[in-house]
């Protein structure tokens, strides 16, 4: 399976690819025909079933995942200071929060709220006598 695209596989499947794979196994086609039809692995349409045949139903279960660790006013938190001050830094928010939370979070909050990192320079500014060395060359 090397130079062939990856295949989604079953969390990825959307609830109407679920519906499909339920009925086309009830109609009798095999895992391996469906998934060569629909582009997605044999193990994802057949886990579908698997789920649908042990407990008669096809979707996801509510609440799976992992836990959030922050609580809403912690999260509202994290994104204030980046709307005020768009060149804070992750640790400056870390600190302000004063929750213990890895630097992944603070991005992955402020992704979601469409939030970017602005850097207050592209590159620190030539001094004049990097300027004069410059023109040297």
């Amino acid at each position: 399976m090397k130079g062939k695209r990856a295949k989604r596989h079953f969390s990825q499947l959307s609830e109407f690819e679920r519906g499909l794979i339920i009925s086309m196994k009830t109609a009798g086609w095999s895992a391996r025909r469906f998934s060569g039809q629909v582009d997605r692995s044999e193990c994802a349409v057949r886990n579908c079933w698997e789920q649908w045949t042990r407990e008669g139903t096809h979707a996801r279960k509510t609440g799976s995942g992992a836990n959030m660790m922050t609580t809403r006013r912690e999260d509202r938190r994290i994104v204030r200071p980046a709307l005020v001050d768009p060149t804070v830094t992750r640790s400056t928010i870390r600190a302000d929060v004063g929750v213990a939370i890895v630097p992944q979070t603070i991005s992955r909050h402020l992704a979601e709220a469409n939030l970017k990192s602005k850097c207050p320079f592209p590159a620190l500014p030539f001094t004049p006598e990097h300027r004069q060395l410059r023109l040297q060359w």
